[in-house]
Order: structure tokens, then sequence, then C-alpha cells
């Protein structure tokens, strides 16, 4: 896939499927990038998608050398982006989605904060603007190794398509297959472990403007959009691993008590999820939910929050292992009833009062 006899300098990596109406746009804002120095690959990975992007993505190949397409049956984003990944040879590896599009100017300013900053892992913000005509800019911040609370509170860890990576890094590890929701925070949290070992003095440089498209039309199976019947059995295997990093990095108290604060949402609103969208009968949903409070990992969170005073509406109802009253919160929230703010200073003050609230 090397332009020539030369090893790309950045190599884009585009998991592929059910992406008609969106890929020529993926694509065109990929292979229109243009690099100062060095060159661009961009490798497609057909994840047996069901429509035309297969015969898209060949046609992309034939027109420009610098495109390389991979054909594989459907085995999950995970699985397509593994495969890219091994068929990489850039200094550099981006991830983008299908439906995403890296906006103008987005490698070089990756680049440049790169060259900058050689020390740093790079990282980037986005937008969902489509409009936006604005030209991408180098100008980044740098963060500590112990920022990685508040970066992922920022919205810069958790996805694997707004970072610059090391290639012989990146293709030393793999996305887990094995599940189906919250895998590429997996991935980035291993990259930041391998990244550590292997240079321990790296800091993070995020680049402030954005630097992709992130569209947010399509359906990305959150909890507001599609039920996901294992959120409260994967997302605590992927908290308690952002965890144990953050605090290995040394994040602070003021880091750590909003993550555990956000952390404690998602759980709560996976529990009530249950309740409101299983399939299974009335009783099987309850036993379900009942049965996800039990969670070892939910018991030292919240022995953490108590050790720590740090308050969050959901403390007491997760707490008390009270389906009703955990179910009525994450209603009240999740539609903007008052009754929410009703709940959640009536269980503050139950604690004392004096517990730290959030910001």
């Amino acid at each position: 896939m090397s332009c020539g006899n030369t090893r790309p300098t950045v190599s884009v990596v585009v998991p592929v499927w059910g992406a008609e109406r969106t890929l020529d746009r993926c694509v065109q804002s990929i292979l229109g990038q243009r690099l100062r120095t060095g060159t661009l690959a961009c490798v497609l990975v057909d994840d047996g998608s069901p429509d035309r992007c297969g015969a898209m993505c060949d046609e992309y190949a034939r027109r420009d050398a610098r495109v390389r397409v991979l054909h594989k049956e459907d085995g999950g984003v995970s699985s397509a982006r593994n495969a890219g990944l091994r068929a990489s040879e850039g200094e550099y590896v981006v991830f983008l989605d299908s439906d995403d599009a890296l906006r103008p100017g987005a490698l070089q300013a990756a680049l440049d904060a790169q060259a900058a900053d050689p020390g740093a892992f790079v990282l980037w913000r986005y937008t969902d603007d489509a409009g936006d005509p604005a030209a991408a800019g180098p100008e980044a911040a740098a963060a500590p190794q112990s920022a990685l609370a508040r970066l992922y509170l920022d919205c810069l860890i958790a996805m694997p398509w707004n970072k610059l990576y090391r290639g012989d890094l990146a293709r030393r590890l793999q996305f887990n297959e094995s599940f189906t929701l919250g895998e590429d925070l997996q991935f980035v949290l291993d990259y930041i472990a391998l990244l550590g070992r292997e240079q321990p003095g790296f800091h993070y440089a995020a680049v402030q403007s954005p630097l992709t498209f992130y569209d947010c039309s399509r359906d990305d199976g959150t909890l507001s959009t599609r039920y996901h019947p294992e959120v409260c059995e994967i997302w605590p295997q992927h908290f308690a691993k952002l965890n144990a990093a953050a605090q290995a990095a040394g994040a602070p108290a003021e880091d750590l008590l909003p993550l555990y604060r956000a952390e404690l949402r998602v759980f709560a609103e996976g529990a009530a999820d249950i309740l409101r969208r299983d399939p299974a009968a009335p009783a099987q949903r309850r036993r379900k939910a009942a049965a996800a409070l039990r969670c070892p990992w939910l018991r030292a969170l919240l022995g953490q929050m108590r050790a720590a005073r740090c308050y969050s509406p959901y403390y007491l109802p997760l707490r008390w292992r009270c389906l009703p009253l955990l179910y009525r919160l994450a209603e009240a929230d999740r539609t903007g009833r008052p009754l929410f703010g009703k709940l959640d200073w009536a269980g503050y003050y139950l604690l004392g009062g004096r517990w730290k609230r959030a910001e």
C-alpha cells in the first residue's frame, strides 16, 4: 500500500458498513488533505456492507493509488478496524468512521502539533456542524498524564477517531471484538498504557480546533436511541479500567469526583433502561435490574464516593438498591421533569447536606 516505495506518513483507517449515503463525503475529506511533507494512505475496510459501499470503495482505489480496499465478511466495527490497522503502513495512524469526515487541513494540523511537541500524544476536538468551513489550526493545549480523567470528561478520550497514533505502537494492539459497546475506550486505554511503557514521560497535546466532523444524525446506539441489554455488564468493565488508569496517572480529586458521578449516572440510566425497555416480562425485568445493582464494581464505586463524600442524585437509590426510586429519578431526568430536582435535593439533605455536589 506504500505510495511508490515510500512509507506513508499517515494511514487513515476507515471501517465501512451501510454508509452509501456518507461514504463519498468521508473519502473525499481524506483524499483532499494536503500534507506539506510526506504522503497519505487511506485503508477502506468493506465489512460485508449490504449496499453499494464495496463497489464504491473499489472505484476509489481505481481512481487513486493512495487508496487500498479490504473486503471481508461482516464482523463488526472492531473487526474491521483491526483488519485495517494490520494493513496500515503509516508512521502515524488515524481512524475515521465512514459517516464522519476530516476537516480541511486536519492531518497537517495534527502533524504540526506533533512536530511542535514530539513527546506528546496528540488528540483533538470535533464538531457536529457540517456547514462550518473554518480551516483547522495546530494550536494545542498541553496536559499531563494526570489529566486523563479530565480529558475523558471533556470528550477527548473515549473515541478512537480523534487521535494521532504512532503506527508502530498501534499495530501492536487490537480492538476487543468481544465487546458490543464501549470497545473504543478499551483500545485507547491500552494504547495509553503501551505509550506510557515505551515513553514514560509522554503528555497530551489537545488541538483546540475541531479536526473531525462527527455526524450526529446517525443512530449510534446510545441509551437514548437503542436498548443495550448488556450495558450494566459491559460499562463496569470499561469504567474499572478507566478508573485504574486515572488513579495510576495521579488524577487529582477534582477530576476523579466528577468522573465517578458521570459513571454512576451511566450505570443508573442503564439499570433504569432495563426496567423501561427490556423485552422480558415485568417480573424478569425487575430481577435483571436487581441483579445489576449487586455488581461488585458498583459497590466499590459507591464506597469510594462515600469516603470522598461525593454526592450524586443516584447515590442513595443505588446504595439502597431501590428500583422504584431509581426508575422514577432516571425517568424524571430523561424527560426533564421537575421531580428530578426535588428528588436530587431530598437525597442531598438526607445525607446531611454536606457532601460535595457537582459544580
